[in-house]
């Protein structure tokens, strides 16, 4: 290039956006050789770079690099402003040490990008940028906070055993191929809100420091999750995946209202509160809690790997599994299919003291059984939840039955059927106290041998006043 092309005319010429550089009057990938000498020359490890807008070309950022490494065999950049820059294919940042704040939003990437071991020191944003082939940050490491909102990864995106000390934000991100967050530590909260996975997401031994938020998020080739942990909250609330769901998780919260399933969903969940309000699986839906620690996940010493389910009101699935959790606060009212509900093992239920409490035996009810639900629909309930616990253990089937006998027995609107259930009540219990039953039959038993001993008697004496008469006669 023989001369200096000027900044005017290399936005006309070129099309180009890219910065003047002083003294110069064009950008850096348009200044004649000697000049784009000068302008590497003038730059040292630690130094500022702007290259907002530039088209670069390979061997100007190969150069710009190799003029920013340090005797540690790695690039230092102070401020980096790449906004809007368009960077060449294969672009390779790999180890770069980004030691002041970096924008990288709207930046386009032509093909593959690799941020291996990378370290961001400073803030950093991706905002909007393209990434037109694969891209690396494996094991990078992100000191404050990073976003890349709106990013498009074309190609896949590796982000294994990358960690943030403090937060990801992933908001509205577009992932066309994989996404591999394997062994990834987020310091504060990883946010994916609405983010759109085209391909595989791969989540496995993540650790979260507080919030991991997936809500709104669409996955066109379902969710496999975890095992994951989450200090605070596990949000899936509004989530859409095609294909299936397989969630390992351990976390205080895990929201999953309104979560959307095309295919089967498997959720194994330890030391959480869990709701499901709403959500919809047109395959079998299983929550199972997890008793022993996930691999590769460490937790602190004391741990209850208890599941406590708050709601499936509103749940449309085929078929609900709840194995081993606390249904204690569970609201039921509003599930859409109860006689597809099958509970299992060991599922803890609400008590209320029975007619047996003096002798430790308290009997199971349901959370909305506080007087504020009409009773005819309490009644049909129980009948349905008694079906649905037939295997559980603890035996809150027959408590079902019996509390479903006893709010029929005081609502049901036709007088005989309530008369009816009352001589049940007080006879044997609906037929579920034995106890009762052996009473009443002692009673009977008892009333039986009375009244043939009485008539045994009136019968003897009888026959001896026949008797008396018979020889005073004579």
């Amino acid at each position: 290039m023989g001369a200096t092309v000027p900044w005017a005319r290399c936005r006309a010429v070129f099309g180009c956006s890219g910065r003047v550089v002083e003294p110069f009057r064009g950008c850096p990938a348009h200044l004649r050789p000697g000049e784009r000498a000068l302008f590497v020359g003038r730059l040292r490890p630690g130094g500022d770079l702007d290259l907002r807008g530039v088209t670069v070309p390979a061997d100007l950022l190969s150069d710009v690099l190799d003029a920013l490494t340090g005797p540690d065999r790695r690039p230092h950049l102070g401020r980096t402003r790449l906004d809007g820059a368009v960077l060449p294919s294969a672009a390779a940042l790999r180890g770069a040490c980004f030691e002041g704040d970096s924008s990288f939003d709207g930046a386009a990437f032509v093909g593959g990008a690799s941020f291996y071991d990378a370290r961001f020191f400073g803030n950093v944003s991706f905002r909007g940028a393209r990434f037109g082939g694969n891209a690396s940050f494996h094991q990078a490491r992100f000191h404050r906070h990073a976003a890349f909102t709106e990013t498009v990864f074309a190609g896949d995106a590796l982000f294994g055993e990358a960690s943030w000390l403090a937060d990801a934000d992933f908001t509205r991100a577009v992932f066309i191929g994989a996404a591999a967050f394997d062994r990834a530590r987020f310091g504060r909260d990883a946010g994916m809100q609405a983010a759109c996975f085209g391909g595989a997401l791969s989540c496995r031994r993540v650790r979260v420091g507080r919030h991991a938020r997936f809500d709104r998020a669409r996955f066109r080739r379902g969710l496999w999750l975890g095992p994951l942990a989450a200090g605070e909250r596990l949000v899936l609330t509004g989530v859409s995946a095609h294909g299936g769901v397989q969630v390992q998780a351990s976390a205080g919260r895990i929201e999953a209202d309104g979560l959307t399933v095309r295919g089967d969903a498997d959720l194994r969940v330890r030391g959480a509160d869990l709701d499901l309000t709403g959500a919809v699986c047109f395959g079998r839906l299983r929550v199972r809690a997890q008793q022993r620690p996930f691999c590769g996940i460490p937790e602190s010493a004391g741990t209850a790997p208890d599941v406590r389910v708050l709601s499936v009101s509103g749940v449309s699935a085929p078929r609900l599994d709840l194995t081993d959790v606390d249904l204690s606060r569970c609201r039921f009212l509003g599930l859409q299919h109860p006689d597809d509900l099958h509970i299992r093992g060991r599922c803890a239920f609400a008590t209320r003291p029975g007619p047996r409490a003096l002798a430790g035996r308290a009997r199971a009810v349901l959370s909305e059984d506080s007087g504020s639900e009409p009773p005819s629909r309490l009644a049909v309930l129980y009948r349905q939840l008694a079906h649905a616990t037939a295997d559980a253990d603890g035996g809150p089937a027959r408590d079902f039955r019996y509390r479903a006998l006893e709010l029929r027995r005081h609502s049901d609107p036709d007088q005989w059927r309530r008369w009816a259930l009352h001589l049940l009540w007080i006879t044997c219990g609906y037929g579920l106290r034995a106890g009762r039953t052996i009473a009443w039959i002692a009673v009977l038993a008892a009333l039986v041998v009375g009244g043939a001993t009485l008539a045994e008697h009136s019968h003897r004496h009888a026959a001896a006043h026949q008797h008396g008469t018979t020889a005073h006669r004579i």
